[in-house]
């Protein structure tokens, strides 16, 4: 009998670890629900054989809604993939973020001062940028001008991106998991203008941190009797 007590709160106590898990990344989730290109970071279940529960992180790689904001310098992706940024010590993240803006240089960046792909530079002089479908970025000198080919914002998908780690600020790195890297040249994802927002389901959150507060005090109310048991069996021994 003291075998499968043992056995109860050991994976009792594994459980109840993994909720808590559960409910940092549900409120994760509702603290970035304004956050825009944030994706929604799920921490499933998987069971054991012998009923112990593991959690694995997945991120929901769901399109958010389009807002329109009227900054010709502001994209969202329509479709699948991320544009890939590298900050100033050279890291490589990727994002679906695309409130850009520019450096002084005149270098398109991200909120978070990361060079958009390869390096985008825009002519603080010109009166007009036309950001089309497939990311070519063109700039006009004057309106009535011809336009200028400037770069184009890249756009890659992964094979697995559930599996893409969160590093805050809308970004992500890549992980062993996520599987291999593909550059995407014809697609028409980018549109400008505007840009993606969160694709929480907030219902869902809510809903989902009141299963697991119930599910953590099922837990706690199970150990207290095993205690009681505990107490019990010591009594009768004595």
């Amino acid at each position: 009998m003291a075998y499968n007590l043992q056995g109860i709160i050991r994976k009792t106590t594994t459980n109840m670890s993994i909720e808590f898990d559960r409910l940092a990344y549900a409120t994760q989730n509702i603290a970035n629900i304004n956050t825009n290109g944030y994706k929604a970071v799920r921490f499933e279940d998987i069971i054991d054989a012998d009923g112990s529960v593991h959690g694995v992180e997945r991120v929901d790689t769901k399109v958010g809604d389009y807002l329109i904001t009227n900054n010709p310098l502001d994209v969202a992706l329509q479709g699948a993939g991320y544009i890939p940024v590298t900050t100033p010590n050279g890291e490589i993240r990727y994002t679906r973020d695309g409130t850009f803006m520019k450096n002084k240089e005149g270098m398109l960046i991200t909120k978070t001062g990361n060079l958009v792909g390869a390096g985008i530079k825009i002519d603080g002089s010109c009166e007009k940028v036309d950001i089309k479908p497939n990311g070519d970025v063109f700039t006009y000198e004057k309106v009535t001008d011809e336009p200028e080919y400037v770069g184009t914002i890249p756009l890659v998908q992964f094979e697995n991106p559930e599996a893409l780690k969160d590093v805050g600020g809308s970004e992500y790195v890549a992980t062993e998991n996520a599987g291999s890297m593909r550059l995407v040249e014809d697609h028409n994802y980018i549109k400008q203008y505007g840009i993606e927002r969160s694709n929480l389901d907030v219902l869902s959150e809510i809903y989902m941190i009141s299963r697991i507060n119930a599910s953590i005090l099922a837990s706690t109310s199970l150990m207290k009797a095993i205690d009681n048991m505990y107490n019990e069996a010591i009594n009768i021994t004595e």
